[in-house]
């Protein structure tokens, strides 16, 4: 049997470690389009959708992305119907992030799928010899965000969290475990604060 590639393994979200240049091989060809698509202004809606189609893995109808945006991959990222990304928003998208349908995203929304282990022992690879960090290991676990919903500006969202239906995030929150659908929620770690009926 084969042993699965690094890719392969990230996607399934075991261990994988850092640096694999065929990883980042794949970010760089991905940071490629990405700049094209950056220096394209807002009112070039045309051209805009059409770079962001063949970069990410679903983009869907009605989907607008204002200013910049950054990721690693980009094709792990799906959009549905009428999704707004506005300014800056980030995806390290070692995994997938999934954003429902007519959400809303603030600027400077972070989406990070990627976490390392918390022991030093288990974080990085060791030289035999002399003890030397050569590298690390990161693991990645998808994101989701349900439809209808706002992420508020700046908040972050950690790796495998999920955020229901009709719910909304507060500016600056920091999304450490999952939010359950209709309700407002906010703070750092965020909580639910009140239903969203």
């Amino acid at each position: 049997m084969n042993e699965a590639s690094s890719y392969e393994r990230m996607l399934r979200g075991e261990k994988v470690f850092s640096p694999d240049w065929d990883l980042i091989g794949m970010q760089m060809a991905a940071q490629a389009k990405l700049a094209e698509f950056n220096a394209l202004p807002t009112d070039r809606v045309e051209e805009r959708m059409a770079l962001l189609k063949q970069m990410l893995g679903k983009v869907g109808e009605g989907c607008m992305v204002l200013g910049s945006m950054s990721f690693e991959y980009g094709s792990h990222i799906e959009l549905g119907t009428g999704v707004l990304l506005n300014f800056e928003c980030m995806f390290l998208d070692g995994a997938k992030v999934i954003i429902g349908d007519f959400t809303l995203v603030a600027p400077r929304v972070q989406f990070l799928t990627a976490t390392h282990p918390t022991l030093a022992s288990e974080r990085f690879a060791f030289d035999e010899a002399t003890g030397i960090p050569t590298g690390g290991y990161t693991i990645n676990k998808t994101i989701t965000v349900g439809s209808w919903s706002w992420i508020g500006a700046g908040a972050i969202l950690m790796p495998g969290v999920t955020v229901g239906d009709h719910t909304v995030i507060g500016a600056g929150s920091v999304v450490t475990k999952d939010i359950p659908s209709h309700v407002v929620a906010a703070g750092n770690p965020c909580r639910v604060i009140r239903p969203n009926a």
